[in-house]
């Protein structure tokens, strides 16, 4: 999807990359701009409140746009066509709740390795004391945007990309 872009993105929205083939457009300096692919994301669902405040981080950002989410439990159970969807994925995003990092355990056992990772934990949200409430879950969503965009730049500097999603996606607890 390509479109010209000449005003910097609307506050919190993920902006548009420059692709490296992007093309000259109609007027002098303008170039076709791609927005970075959606992620499939997967969080742990876990039955802490910080497993619950995953999921609705998850499906928040689903309903956004900025991803879509996927069945977690699937990859796990070896779900053949839940598998497939997240190997051809483009983007891969992945929400733990708690220090343990099952769902990124999941995805490592199944054999994906490159994603990217928040734990709830690493932005203050502790299981056992972290209630889903509106706060908490703008919180986990604006950390998740952050990580999201993060990797958007990488996309458009990806030598500068690999060590930071190799390191993202391999940390081990």
């Amino acid at each position: 999807m390509n479109e010209s872009h000449t005003h910097p993105p609307a506050p919190g929205s993920i902006p548009a990359v420059i692709t490296n083939n992007a093309t000259p457009g109609p007027e002098h300096g303008t170039q076709a701009l791609a927005r970075p692919p959606k992620s499939l994301i997967y969080a742990c669902s876990g039955c802490s409140d910080a497993g619950e405040l995953a999921d609705q981080i998850a499906r928040r950002l689903s309903r956004s746009g900025i991803g879509e989410m996927s069945c977690l439990a699937g990859i796990g159970g070896r779900v053949k066509s839940i598998v497939s969807k997240g190997e051809k994925a483009k983007r891969i995003f992945v929400i733990d709740g708690c220090p343990l990092n099952c769902a990124r355990k999941t995805l490592e056992l199944a054999g994906f390795s490159k994603f990217d990772h928040l734990g709830l934990n690493e932005i203050g949200l502790r299981k056992g004391s972290c209630p889903v409430t509106e706060k908490n879950i703008s919180t986990g969503v604006e950390a998740a945007k952050e990580v999201l965009l993060k990797t958007a730049a990488d996309i458009a500097n990806p030598s500068e990309s690999l060590t930071s999603v190799k390191t993202t996606s391999q940390q081990m607890v």
